[in-house]
């Protein structure tokens, strides 16, 4: 359940050994790995990429990959795990795709460790987070500053006006998802046309602004049916539907169960 629009999970820092490798394995956030020092090799989808310092690589969500240090100049990397419901935005904007999950910062075999905007911030997000042994809006700043540097580098330019517009209409679902707003709500409070509001969710999110606020309804509908002992109908009015008919019926199109056997599945807990 992404309530945030950027979180960190965890974060570490390790020197490999020769031929050091995991996978192929999938992980169910992001993880982002940059090299400190050495070489290695990145596979995924078919393709092997091999990175040096100054390199990062992007591991997306349910992506069995696989990757490995050299034999003659094993590499050390700093690797931080996050998500949240701006992030495939984000890294679109710092130049990171299906297709290219690799980042190239070109002067790196130049620069020390913490010489640099990138290797600086990456340790000390390390640092910062095995400190305080939480996310810390510190220790998301330097995260951010990672991001912008790469979105620098990639010679892109975020649309700040329509991803602070998407920002707020998000915001303002993960709020009042238990009231019974409309489309016409979300507009209103950002202070923009409902038309431009469904074109920049199509474009976005590839969704309209209803079909989100139904999906972010039921993805706490789920979390309700997993973790409380709500009644359905105590669920169905939390999560802002009309009655438990209503809900129940966009329940089961969007998940395949009905409220009560999605409680008793298998899935509520490997999936959810």
């Amino acid at each position: 359940m992404l309530n945030h629009a950027l979180h960190i999970y965890f974060c570490g820092q390790e020197a490999c050994t020769p031929r050091h490798s995991f996978g192929p394995a999938v992980r169910n956030h992001y993880l982002m790995h940059v090299i400190l020092k050495g070489k290695g090799e990145f596979h995924v989808h078919g393709q092997i990429f091999h990175l040096k310092k100054g390199d990062a690589f992007l591991i997306s969500p349910d992506q069995s990959t696989y990757y490995v240090a050299d034999q003659e100049n094993p590499w050390e990397y700093a690797w931080v795990a996050f998500d949240g419901y701006e992030v495939s935005q984000i890294l679109e904007s710092c130049g990171f795709t299906d297709e290219n999950p690799v980042f190239h910062f070109q002067d790196a075999e130049d620069s020390e460790l913490g010489d640099h905007a990138l290797f600086e911030n990456i340790l000390t997000l390390v640092l910062q987070y095995n400190h305080s042994g939480r996310c810390t809006f510190e220790t998301l700043g330097y995260l951010y500053l990672i991001l912008g540097f790469m979105q620098r580098s990639a010679g892109t330019q975020e649309k700040p006006y329509e991803r602070d517009y998407l920002r707020k209409a998000c915001d303002y679902v993960s709020q009042n998802y238990s009231y019974q707003i409309k489309v016409s709500d979300i507009a209103r409070y950002i202070g923009i046309d409902r038309t431009y509001l469904y074109k920049l969710f199509r474009k976005e999110l590839e969704l309209s602004p209803q079909e989100y606020l139904i999906s972010f309804r039921i993805k706490i509908a789920k979390n309700m049916l997993k973790h409380t002992t709500l009644t359905v109908t105590e669920v169905s009015y939390s999560c802002g539907f009309h009655d438990s008919a209503s809900f129940c019926k966009c329940f089961k199109r969007l998940t395949g169960y009905t409220p009560k056997n999605y409680r008793k599945s298998k899935e509520a807990y490997d999936l959810a």
